[in-house]
């Protein structure tokens, strides 16, 4: 009896040090993008690169302790289409991950694909051809994401949902007045979001061996500029033309948002932001990263799933959990079935240590509420009890023998 203590006692301790080794997270990211990811060529030059979204997640990464290696392109879906790829972005801030000149791409170990679609192609459907040639924005990814698959191993593909073009929204130049600017944003969250959910929706069924996530840039932002405090931030601001090619404080917002769907954590809290970030942004910190990190987590399919996350995060501070009610779950450690005492009908969900998911959906009716556990194989795990609209009720351990 003894001997299965000990055992029990040592693989906890086990886990633990596998948790805090987990702390530190590496991305090795290639990214199909344009101008809206990557802006070299301001009308208004900033000290670095500050209109890229890398440089931001760089900082931010570096923050958190994180690795972040990146290469990249420019060009829209039938160019990047055109493989094999080459590495024309650098940074100042960061680490190059492959040298295209001297190295298969398949050297450079990368982890994470971003692909961006063009921000004016809206107008027909994602599998429709472009003008006057062969290729859609469905057929072009899908040799994109084939030939990466051919490349290397157990990637992760992302979507980046950018923002449209503003120019048939200006009856003058720019700015846009302040009309055009909620005619701009009901696009936005309305038939522009709306091409991108048929884009993923398609993906998921034609590439179904890869995750292929989708991370909401655009309508995210736009929830958050079109509420008070940052209602009041100076378009100019955070656009400088009607492309829209953005200013620094729009491209921080964008790695914000890019950040927590890769690393599928929030932005670390403790980040000190620059002075060339609008006051405004700088001043709610915090609570810009919380508005973002909750419409990331509500970002799901009808099924409950997420459309961001590869493996959904769990919340890991007390503060952002809602108690329903006192929970007491027996026995533990378990061998085969778990009994969970709490008030109310709700959902739980199992992941192990690493936050995969084991397990969805479970429902609990009463106390004392049997759930099976017998499949899962020994080791640590998380309960997480839910509501059916994913609002998080509580989080528990328990040991599996």
């Amino acid at each position: 009896m003894k001997r299965g203590i000990f055992a029990v006692v040592a693989l906890a301790a086990l886990l633990t040090s596998s948790v805090s080794a987990q702390d530190q997270k590496d991305i090795r990211n290639f990214i199909f993008g344009h101008s809206l990811i990557h802006h070299e060529f301001q009308l208004n030059p900033t000290p670095s690169q500050e209109t890229s979204v890398p440089y931001w997640f760089q900082e931010l990464s570096e923050h958190a302790n994180h690795s972040y290696d990146v290469s990249g392109q420019y060009g829209f879906l039938p160019q990047h289409a055109n493989l094999p790829p080459m590495a024309q972005w650098g940074f100042d801030n960061i680490e190059g991950a492959w040298d295209s000149d001297n190295e298969p791409f398949s050297a450079a170990d990368f982890s994470h694909i971003l692909v961006a679609p063009g921000n004016f192609i809206q107008w027909q459907g994602p599998a429709a051809n472009y003008p006057m040639e062969s290729v859609s924005p469905i057929s072009a990814t899908e040799s994109i994401f084939d030939w990466c698959i051919q490349q290397e191993d157990s990637l992760k593909f992302y979507i980046y949902e950018s923002w449209p073009d503003m120019a048939q929204y200006l009856s003058n130049d720019f700015p846009p007045s302040e009309s055009e600017w909620i005619n701009y944003n009901d696009f936005l969250n309305g038939d522009f979001h709306n091409w991108f959910l048929e884009y993923q929706d398609i993906l998921m069924e034609t590439v179904p061996e890869a995750c292929v996530k989708m991370i909401p840039v655009g309508p995210v932002i736009s929830q958050l500029l079109t509420q008070s405090p940052y209602n009041e931030i100076a378009i100019e601001n955070l656009y400088e033309d009607d492309a829209p090619h953005g200013r620094p404080s729009l491209y921080f917002l964008a790695s914000l948002v890019t950040y927590m769907a890769m690393y599928e954590e929030k932005a670390p809290i403790t980040y000190a932001v620059a002075s060339i970030i609008d006051p405004i942004i700088a001043n709610n910190y915090e609570a810009v990263v919380n508005l973002m990190w909750d419409e990331l987590n509500d970002f799901n399919f009808n099924t409950g799933n997420s459309r961001v996350f590869c493996n959904p995060p769990i919340l890991s501070s007390v503060d952002e959990l809602n108690d329903i009610a006192e929970v007491n779950i027996y026995p533990n450690p378990v061998l085969e079935h778990l009994f969970i005492d709490a008030l109310g009908e709700h959902l739980i969900d199992l992941y192990d240590v690493y936050g995969k998911i084991c397990a969805r959906s479970i429902q609990v009716k009463s106390l004392g509420s049997k759930i099976d556990v017998s499949f899962l194989p020994a080791g640590l795990y998380v309960i997480v009890g839910r509501t059916s609209k994913q609002s998080v009720l509580y989080r528990e351990k328990f040991m599996k023998f």
